[in-house]
């Protein structure tokens, strides 16, 4: 009798678990049908990026390309800084892994130096000419390591609530129990998406606070393709790298060549204004610190015309920094 229970009570459990791993496929696959790309391909070596692109209706005052954090995409930035960019080429890109660019060499393309590698690699075929690179959150790692071995092919970088140095406290457990090799792809569909999606608003007024989440957000910046299991896997493995990654890089924030402005809030909790934005500012030889009051982590969406300027200026008759 006993022994009959213990069966049934498997059997429950192993149905339970099959049918929560089946319905995190489905809210993947369902995010995918209603978020297909938009944009267009670029072969790299191991697969291809997806990447969106707008030009100016006139004579342009240049290229600018858009590097989106964690647990987004291309379309967060283009969202809020295309409609602003309308005299500039802009091209934003999907981070190999997200939105719809492929992830590339698999669990090792959460090294930030291999994203920076891949993502010049499809600006080299797109876009041979010398660029404005702006980079949100996470992607302040792979965008310093672009602006360090290929110095020639920017004319500024804006970092925008930027990751770029190791923070106290390290990283949440979850990031790497998803990332660990065969437990992590199970964690990811049993625990991951199930709770990622339902916390997606909850998660974009924390990184709006201690404003108001823009109205839309979630739909323009496509956010529920983060719920397909692969994506959400990579976008941990992203995360769980890059404080070594950040570490050993420091150092060489002395040799960047260029216009570097770092804009962030002065409320931002999830990236610290401190340790990363002021730091690099004033590692650089051009760095200049731009702190937005009552602004949290996407300053890109409470301040365009700030961002703008930073841009402008790097692109104008005169290279230097004239922020307030």
């Amino acid at each position: 009798m006993r022994s009959m229970l213990i069966r049934s009570l498997v059997i429950v459990f192993v149905l339970a678990v099959a049918g929560i791993m089946l319905w995190s496929q489905w809210l993947g696959a369902q995010a995918a049908r209603r978020y297909p790309p938009k944009g267009s391909f670029v072969d790299v070596s191991g697969g291809r990026l997806h990447y969106r692109e707008s030009r100016p209706a006139g004579e342009g005052r240049g290229t600018v390309v858009l590097v989106h954090g964690a647990s987004s995409d291309h379309a967060d930035l283009l969202a809020t800084l295309g409609p602003e960019l309308r005299q500039y080429r802009v091209i934003a890109l999907d981070r190999p892994g997200f939105g719809w660019s492929d992830r590339l060499e698999g669990d090792a393309m959460a090294d930030p130096a291999r994203q920076a590698h891949a993502l010049m690699q499809g600006l080299d075929a797109i876009a041979p000419e010398r660029f404005v690179l702006v980079a949100h959150s996470l992607a302040g790692a792979a965008a310093t390591r672009i602006a360090l071995d290929r110095p020639e092919r920017l004319r500024g970088l804006v970092l925008l609530g930027a990751v770029t140095h190791p923070w106290p406290g390290g990283i949440a457990w979850y990031h790497h129990a998803t990332s660990w090799p065969v437990i992590g792809p199970v964690f990811t569909r049993l625990v991951g998406v199930p709770a990622a999606s339902r916390l997606l608003e909850a998660g974009a007024q924390s990184v709006f606070a201690p404003r108001s989440v823009t109205p839309g957000y979630l739909d323009a910046g496509e956010i529920a393709l983060l719920l397909r299991p692969a994506t959400f896997r990579a976008n941990s493995q992203d995360i769980a790298a890059a404080f070594d990654f950040v570490s050993a890089q420091v150092p060489r924030y002395r040799q960047l060549q260029m216009p570097v402005v770092a804009i962030t809030g002065d409320s931002d909790d999830i990236v610290s204004p401190i340790i990363h934005s002021a730091a690099i500012a004033r590692q650089a030889p051009q760095g200049r610190f731009v702190l937005l009051p009552g602004v949290g982590h996407m300053p890109h969406h409470a301040a365009p015309e700030i961002v703008i300027e930073a841009i402008d200026q790097m692109v104008g008759p005169r290279s230097g920094l004239a922020l307030n």
